[in-house]
Order: structure tokens, then sequence, then C-alpha cells
């Protein structure tokens, strides 16, 4: 009886995933304040394409506060790659260049 309840009560839980809208929400504003942190960063980068996505990143308490992207572009004609963190929260980002080695 007890698995019965916990079953029917687990198909009356509305669904929590994400909408393919709400991922392109989220790309977008993340993108454009990543691109703002980049041209901080260095006045002639220009982002060219995102190259990599990673979601669910945080501490144990909130494991899906920030949202990395990996960006390529070009900076006074040269080959570039960044690290971009955007906090969901705040709704801001965190730049760093990728060195090649």
């Amino acid at each position: 009886m007890r698995i019965l309840i916990a079953a029917s009560l687990l198909v009356a839980t509305p669904a929590w995933a994400a909408t393919s809208g709400s991922w392109t929400a989220l790309d977008k504003a993340a993108r454009s304040a990543c691109e703002r942190d980049v041209t901080r960063l260095a006045s002639k980068a220009k982002v060219n394409a995102i190259g990599g996505r990673v979601s669910g990143i945080g501490d144990v308490k909130d494991s899906d506060r920030y949202y990395g992207l990996i960006l390529t572009g070009t900076t006074a004609g040269f080959s570039s790659q960044w690290l971009c963190l955007y906090d969901k929260r705040a709704k801001s980002a965190v730049v760093r260049e990728i060195e090649k080695r």
C-alpha cells in the first residue's frame, strides 16, 4: 500500500525540467555578459563562437548557481579562447583567457 501511495505521488508531481526556450534564454544572457567581460579584459577581442558549455557548477548547497561557457575568437588578429563563469543569480560573468601551451 505504501509503495502504491509513493508511486502515485511521483506520477502526480510536475516535472521541473528546463524547456528549450529557457536554455536559449540562458545561453543568450550568459553569452552577452561573457562578451562584455571579454572586451573589458581586451578591448580588441572579438568572440566568434561558443566552443563548449558546462551546467551545474556550484558548491554542495547550490550546485547549479553557475553556467560555464568556453568562448572562441580573436584578440588583435590572434586566435583566443576564454573560460567564462556566468552567475545565474547575479546575472554577471567572470572571464579568464585560456592559455595555449
